[in-house]
């Protein structure tokens, strides 16, 4: 067994086993990764049948999966098993051994998985939310709610109990900015919508648009003057350094970490910013290689503990800074 320690983060390989696991102690959060399970037979790409039909099932009561029940294990299904098992800190492999078939039973079987529920005079989501043991962003992306505000006898699905019997990635600041899994992101953010990134360090904010991404957010300066002020952000230099960030999606306060490096195609052709870059959140992965970046993930939690004061960061504080030496012993993919 091998350790490598980067400030909190502990980094333990399993080189006989073909284990990795990543210990986010920052969060409380244990992601697992798993890679030699073929030969237990368990369920994976390709796999067809009624176990097949029945985690489908599952995932759709949930709202992971938007296609109904085929019996074939397909990408579809693969990629609504991997943001279960991000969600749900299990091995994040894709493919549903017992630990995953297990919670998803436990989670879709029980009686009182979901509620529809008539908003009454003076409810709001937070309160809800505490309520039913929800959460206000599982609560929004499941009605697809555009923001917090509700009206008096508007019926809502309010998923209950996703915090009791099992931890899971998503929670919220004293300071009211919330550290929710891309699982959930994922489904609040969506392509093409237009969000406002908030600078931890300098306070500073511009808007970027959502374009792509399946591990993480791909994201552009929305128009010239927001790729003026990211790259004042950057010192006046486009640069692979990540940063702690605050996203805000409609009334959604996210901590998150971006870098400030154009790379990838370009959609929005006049806004002076060649390319794409990535927004990162609890959880989310490197598209290239498939792996969490320690790096943004310690921009996440950085960012997750500043306080909010009427919509605006208060009393910015600024970036820990990397030694050299923690520099060389870090790999950083980029994107």
């Amino acid at each position: 067994m091998k350790h490598e320690v980067f400030g909190r983060f502990t980094v333990i390989k399993m080189t006989n086993y073909k284990i990795g696991a990543v210990f986010l102690w920052a969060f409380g959060i244990t992601i697992v990764f798993a890679s030699n399970v073929k030969a237990m037979g368990f369920l994976e790409f390709g796999s067809r049948g009624e176990q097949v039909r029945e985690v489908q099932n599952y995932l759709y009561q949930l709202d992971y999966l938007g296609v109904k029940p085929t019996g074939y294990y397909g990408k579809l299904t693969k990629a609504a098993v991997i943001a279960f098992q991000i969600e749900y800190n299990l091995a994040i492999d894709g493919i549903v051994g017992p630990m995953t078939m297990n919670t998803l039973r436990e989670l879709a079987g029980g009686p009182n998985r979901t509620v529809e529920y008539t908003v009454k005079p003076g409810d709001d989501l937070e309160t809800l939310a505490d309520q039913y043991s929800s959460n206000v962003a599982v609560i929004m992306a499941r009605n697809n709610l555009p923001d917090k505000q509700l009206v008096e006898g508007q019926k809502i699905i309010i998923p209950v109990g996703k915090s009791q019997g099992f931890t899971t990635n998503s929670r919220s600041s004293p300071g009211g900015i919330q550290a929710i899994s891309w699982a959930i992101v994922n489904q609040l953010w969506r392509n093409g919508e237009i969000a406002r990134i908030i600078d931890v360090e300098t306070g500073k904010s511009f808007q970027a648009k959502r374009l792509y991404g399946y591990y993480h957010a791909d994201i552009e300066p929305l128009t010239k003057e927001d790729t003026r002020i990211m790259k004042e952000i950057y010192g006046g230099k486009w640069s692979w350094e990540r940063r702690a960030v605050v996203v805000q999606v409609r009334k959604l306060f996210i901590a998150a970490s971006i870098n400030g490096m154009p790379h990838g195609g370009q959609s929005i052709t006049d806004n002076d910013f060649n390319g794409q870059f990535c927004a990162h959140f609890l959880g989310s992965r490197v598209h290239q290689t498939g792996r969490i970046d320690l790096d943004h993930q310690a921009m996440i939690k950085h960012a997750y503990g500043v306080s909010l004061f009427g919509g605006e960061l208060h009393q910015p504080k600024p970036v820990p800074v990397m030694t050299q030496l923690e520099e060389k012993k870090i790999s950083h993919p980029k994107f």
